[in-house]
C-alpha cells in the first residue's frame, strides 16, 4: 500500500509539472509550426525559381524573387521554426527532469512574443528589400538585440528549473539542454558583433558566417535534438539508456570540436591555410561523438525494435539521429578536397543545410511534439493516419532532396569546372535536379501542413480524452 501511494504521489506531481509547463511549451510548439508552414510556402517558392525564374513573376510579388524568399525562408526555418520548438522541448523536458514546476510561465510567453516579433520583422525586412544577404543572418541589423533579449529570459527560466530540481542526479538530457542554452548567446552575440558591430574585412566576415553556422548545427541543434532522443528512446521502450558514461563521452565530444567547424567550406579560398585545415579536421574528429551516441542509442534499443512500429514518436526520433549520422559522414567526406571541391558552391550546400535543420533536427523535434502534447492536452492525437502519412511522406521527400542535391550539386560544380565553357552550362547542369527536388517540396508542404492541422485539432480538444495514467504508465517510472 505504500509503495502504490508513493506511485500516486509520483503520478500527481507530474501531472503538476505538466499543467505548470502547459501554456509556455504550447505556446512555442503552435508558433513554431505556424512559422513552419509559413517557410515551407518560401521553401517551395525560392525552389521554383531556382529553375523557373519566371513563377509568380508579377509585379505585385517582386519580393518573392530568390534573392529575397531564399534568406527569407531559412531565417522562418531556423529561427521560427527550429529554435522555438527547440525551446518548446526543451522547457518541458528540464521541468520533467529536474522535477521542478514552471514558475511565473508568463514571463516565458511574454519572451516567446518578443521572439515572434523579432522573426516577423526579420522575414519582413528581408522581403522588403532590407535583409543583410548573410546566410542565416538576413535578418535586418536591429533584429539580433530583440532576439537575444527574449532568449535571455528563456535561458534564465531553464537555469532556474535546474537549480530547482528535485533529485541532484544531471540526466544527459539536461547536459544537453544547459549546453546549448548557453552556446546559442555565445555564439550569436560573438556573430552579429563581429559581423554587424566591430569594423572587419569582407573576408573576415565570411568566414564569422560560416563558423556561426557551423556551430549552430553542432552546438545548439546537435544537442537539443540529442536531448530530446535521450529522453523519449528509453522511455518509450521502458529502460534506461544503455550507458550514461558513454552519453557523456558524446556531450564532451561534441562540446570539444563543435566551436570548430564551418570554416572547412573554404578550402582553396582567400583564408590563411590552417583555418579551413583545422575546421575540417574537427568536422572529421565530430565523427566519434556521433559514433558513440550511434552506439548508445542502438544499445538501448536492442531487443525493442517491435516498439519503433508502435511508436510515431519513436520513428521520428530514430529518424532523426540516423540523418544526423548522414550529415555527419557527408560533413567528414566534404571537407577533403578532392570531394569538397565539388560541394562548395552548388546545391549540394543547399542540401547539407536541410539535411541538418530538416532533415536531423526537425524529425527529433516531431517526435518530441507527437510524445509531449498528449501528455499536456490530456487527449490522443486526432488521426494516427495523418502522423503515418507525416512520417512516410518526409522520409521520402528528404531522401529525394538529399539524393538530388547532392548528386545535382556534383554534376553542376563539375560544369562550373570548365572555365572554358559558358556559364549558362553549368546552370542547365544542374536544372533537372531542381526540377526534381521542387516534386519534393510539394510533398513537403503537404506533410507540413497535414501535421498543422493535426496539431490543431489536438489543440481544440477534438482528439479522444483519455484517462491520464495512459500516459504516465510504466514507461514513465523514471526521470
Amino acid at each position: 500500500m505504500p509503495q502504490e501511494k508513493v506511485a500516486q504521489e509520483d503520478i500527481q506531481h507530474r501531472i503538476d509539472i505538466d499543467r505548470s509547463a502547459r501554456f509556455p511549451v504550447l505556446f512555442f510548439i503552435t508558433s513554431a509550426a505556424v512559422w513552419l508552414a509559413v517557410a515551407v510556402v518560401l521553401g517551395f517558392v525560392q525552389q521554383m525559381k531556382l529553375h523557373s525564374p519566371g513563377f509568380l513573376d508579377h509585379p505585385s510579388l517582386y519580393f518573392l524573387n530568390y534573392g529575397r524568399s531564399n534568406p527569407a525562408f531559412m531565417g522562418a526555418l531556423v529561427y521560427g521554426w527550429a529554435i522555438q520548438a527547440g525551446i518548446g522541448v526543451c522547457i518541458w523536458l528540464m521541468a520533467r527532469l529536474c522535477s521542478a514546476e514552471v514558475k511565473n510561465p508568463i514571463t516565458l510567453i511574454v519572451a516567446g512574443h518578443f521572439w515572434n516579433l523579432g522573426v516577423l520583422i526579420g522575414v519582413l525586412g528581408i522581403l522588403t528589400g532590407h535583409g543583410t544577404s548573410i546566410e542565416w543572418l538576413a535578418f535586418p541589423k536591429a533584429v539580433w538585440p530583440i532576439l537575444c533579449g527574449a532568449f535571455s529570459l528563456i535561458v534564465i527560466w531553464l537555469i532556474t528549473m535546474f537549480h530547482r530540481r528535485q533529485d541532484k542526479e544531471v540526466y544527459i538530457s539536461v547536459w544537453y539542454i544547459l549546453g546549448a542554452c548557453f552556446w546559442f548567446p555565445w555564439i550569436f552575440i560573438t556573430t552579429n558583433l563581429f559581423i554587424h558591430i566591430f569594423p572587419g574585412s569582407a573576408v573576415a566576415k565570411a568566414a564569422t558566417n560560416a563558423w556561426f553556422m557551423g556551430s549552430m548545427i553542432y552546438l545548439v541543434f546537435a544537442p537539443i535534438g540529442l536531448a530530446s532522443a535521450y529522453y523519449i528512446i528509453p522511455k518509450i521502450i521502458g529502460r534506461p539508456v544503455h550507458s550514461a558514461q558513454l552519453g557523456y563521452y558524446g556531450f564532451w565530444g561534441l562540446a570539444v570540436f563543435g566551436g570548430w567547424t564551418g570554416i572547412q567550406k573554404f578550402m582553396g579560398g582567400p583564408l590563411p591555410a590552417w583555418m579551413p585545415a583545422v575546421s575540417g579536421a574537427a568536422v572529421i574528429f565530430m565523427l566519434i561523438p556521433v559514433l558513440i551516441v550511434t552506439i548508445n542509442q542502438l544499445m538501448t534499443l536492442r531487443g525493442n525494435q517491435s516498439a519503433f512500429n508502435s511508436s510515431p514518436a519513436l520513428r521520428f526520433t530514430i529518424a532523426g539521429i540516423s540523418f544526423f549520422v548522414i550529415y555527419c559522414i557527408f560533413s567528414a567526406l566534404s571537407s577533403f578536397l578532392a570531394v569538397g571541391k565539388f560541394t562548395q558552391l552548388s546545391l549540394t550546400s543547399i542540401g547539407t543545410q536541410m539535411l541538418a535543420v530538416f532533415g536531423f533536427f526537425s524529425m527529433t523535434m516531431f517526435g518530441a511534439i507527437y510524445f509531449i502534447i498528449p501528455r499536456l492536452t490530456g487527449s490522443e492525437w486526432p488521426s494516427l493516419k495523418k502522423i503515418n502519412s507525416h512520417f512516410i511522406i518526409s522520409i521520402y521527400a528528404m531522401g529525394t532532396l538529399l539524393i538530388l542535391n547532392y548528386f545535382g550539386g556534383v554534376w553542376q560544380s563539375s560544369a562550373y569546372a570548365k572555365f572554358d565553357a559558358p556559364l549558362e552550362n553549368a546552370i542547365s547542369a544542374g536544372k533537372p535536379y531542381a526540377i526534381g527536388a521542387s516534386v519534393a517540396w510539394v510533398f513537403i508542404l503537404f506533410s507540413t501542413f497535414g501535421f498543422l492541422l493535426n496539431l490543431i485539432s489536438i489543440l481544440l480538444r477534438s482528439g479522444r480524452r483519455e484517462i491520464v495514467s495512459k500516459f504516465v504508465g510504466h514507461q514513465e517510472s523514471s526521470g
